[in-house]
């Protein structure tokens, strides 16, 4: 009989004797930001620690050279993955806390790695680039890498310790407006202000967000709004993001978001050209097997594991649609309080504080605490196998009576 307590013991361990090594790795993260599909020096850093630590290494994967994967174990029986996000914002740097969430699922490759010889199967830890950016999980699904996984997580940082996060399904549509140029002093009659068109679209989206449900969020940003002052501005451009709680309430709410740029055209006497995205992407489907022995997890190593709620419960990014593939869960670790927000500056700043090593340590032992669990007790994999299935049996269903 598998003595699980030893095995976890052992793990917890290995994450505590590698710690000072994952701090230094998320605040060489954290001082070098890297753009998505550009981390060179994150992926490269994250993959040498992984290789000292005995994990067989590839670097670079299909069509993105700054993905890798590292595996220990047997090669054989379940797969158990933990996925690393390593990009940051532009201006804003590691404003999510990818450092953390790149060194907790190194720690959690060593802590399980420790023991995977006596619970079999073997440990992935996954690096996908560009989370920020061109979602670069969805090319790594699409070409095939996240397939054999029987489970994965990874772990935000953020206002709470919550098992059983939601991220929301994004959209995204960039939007141009063509006027008239005309000398905006001598002869503005002439023109047709295509700035005036975008402000009247923001205005109609600002009216429309009283009538949505409440995990409904619209936001968005005018990218150009025109050349120069004393000319009537002929072309005008913004970036507008629609996110909700299930793919069928976003492609429900698209036409009235539509609406809104197409009505500003003609109210202004505009052309408009809207470039959304070609499909709407599922949200996560979280694992409820797995969040439940995340969270028993978490209390053991001595956090409290909250309920998520409307401010500290939702995010937003590409580990949603390949929730759908195999079971995942994105639960959040807290590293500041409710009045820092993801982000911020401010978040950037707390990405590297003693509160973000803390949450790094603890993330990455309760990751290879639950895959402990589902390794090692019997009837856990097959559980995590059955919630998921039906999850997406729910989800059909809830479909099929739209």
């Amino acid at each position: 009989m598998t003595d699980v307590a030893a095995l976890k013991e052992r793990a917890q361990a290995a994450v505590g004797a590698a710690r000072a090594r994952l701090v230094e790795l998320s605040h060489r993260l954290h001082g070098h930001v890297e753009l998505s599909l550009q981390e060179v020096q994150a992926a490269g850093r994250l993959c040498d620690l992984l290789a000292d630590e005995g994990f067989a290494v590839e670097r670079g994967l299909g069509s993105l050279p700054t993905a890798f994967r590292a595996t220990a174990g047997s090669g054989d029986g379940p797969r158990i993955a933990f996925l690393a996000e390593y990009d940051g914002l532009p201006v804003y740097g590691h404003s999510c806390g990818h450092n953390v969430v790149a060194a907790a699922a190194v720690g959690a490759g060593i802590g399980l790695r420790s023991v995977v010889d006596r619970t079999g199967g073997t440990v992935v830890v996954l690096g996908t680039p560009a989370e920020e950016g061109p979602n670069g999980k969805w090319t790594m699904r699409d070409e095939g890498f996240f397939a054999g996984l029987d489970a994965m997580m990874l772990v935000y940082p953020g206002m709470d310790d919550i098992p059983d996060s939601r991220v929301l399904t994004p959209v995204r549509g960039d939007i141009e407006f063509f006027g008239r140029a005309a000398h905006a002093a001598a002869r503005p009659e002439l023109g047709v202000n295509a700035l005036d068109a975008v402000l009247v679209a923001f205005t109609a989206l600002n009216a429309l967000r009283q009538q949505v449900p409440s995990d409904t969020r619209i936001h968005g940003i005018i990218t150009k709004g025109g050349t120069l002052p004393m000319v009537v501005p002929d072309h005008t451009t913004a970036t507008v993001m629609v996110r909700a709680n299930t793919a069928e309430r976003v492609a429900a709410l698209l036409p009235r978001v539509r609406a809104c740029f197409d009505a500003a055209a003609v109210a202004t006497g505009c052309r408009v050209e809207q470039h959304w995205s070609p499909t709407i992407e599922n949200e996560l489907l979280s694992n409820a097997t797995l969040a439940r022995l995340y969270g028993a997890n978490l209390a053991a190593v001595g956090r409290r594991p909250q309920p998520r709620d409307e401010l500290s419960g939702a995010w937003s990014g590409d580990t949603s649609a390949v929730s759908w593939s195999v079971p995942t869960i994105q639960p959040q670790v807290a590293m500041t309080g409710r009045d820092v927000a993801p982000h911020s500056h401010e978040f950037h700043a707390a990405s590297a504080t003693p509160a973000a090593d803390d949450a790094l340590h603890d993330a990455a032992v309760t990751m290879a605490l639950t895959a402990i669990d589902v390794l090692a007790v019997p009837g856990l994999l097959q559980s995590v196998q059955d919630d998921h299935a039906s999850s997406l049996r729910r989800s059909a269903g809830r479909r099929g009576g739209a």
